[in-house]
């Protein structure tokens, strides 16, 4: 990981700001469905590795009607390759939870107030990662954390 962290863009990606930012998107979006549950605290270790990897983040549906499972049965390369991605980014998940953006309480997650929601002006790829975190966060809302590690090979 060491040399990720020489490129600028893994440098932007991997700032705990944004990490901070994509994890209030993800639970803000987990916390507005039926049951407004926090997210339980484990889950954010698997928002980022799902997020911030370009390949996996454009495989990634536009709306939730899929479920994560429907998703990981077509793409199983992501799949694979999610034990690795997740304990690379397993600091910088806690350096993002560490930031502000979200309260860590017994029950879980919850996001104090909504993210700002972003603009044109942001770029892009912002923009992606955002929705793709939301998306993400409904997802971990509607699957228990046990079945959602299990689906993804890893564990908490």
């Amino acid at each position: 990981m060491a040399s990720i962290r020489r490129l600028p863009e893994a440098q932007a990606l991997l700032n705990p700001a944004f990490g901070a930012y994509l994890l209030a998107c993800s639970i803000n979006a987990a916390t507005k469905t039926g049951a407004r549950n926090p997210l339980p605290w484990p889950s954010a270790f698997l928002v980022l590795p799902l997020v911030l990897p370009a390949d996996t983040r454009a495989d990634l549906p536009v709306k939730a009607s899929r479920t994560m499972a429907a998703w990981l049965a077509e793409h199983p390369r992501h799949q694979a390759a999610f034990a690795d991605r997740a304990a690379a980014l397993t600091d910088y998940t806690r350096a993002s939870l560490r930031h502000g953006a979200v309260e860590v309480m017994g029950q879980g997650l919850r996001c104090p107030r909504a993210p700002r929601p972003v603009t044109a002006d942001n770029g892009s790829e912002i923009a992606d990662c955002a929705r793709r975190a939301a998306l993400v966060g409904r997802w971990l809302a509607a699957t228990e954390p046990v079945t959602a590690f299990t689906l993804l090979g890893v564990r908490p």
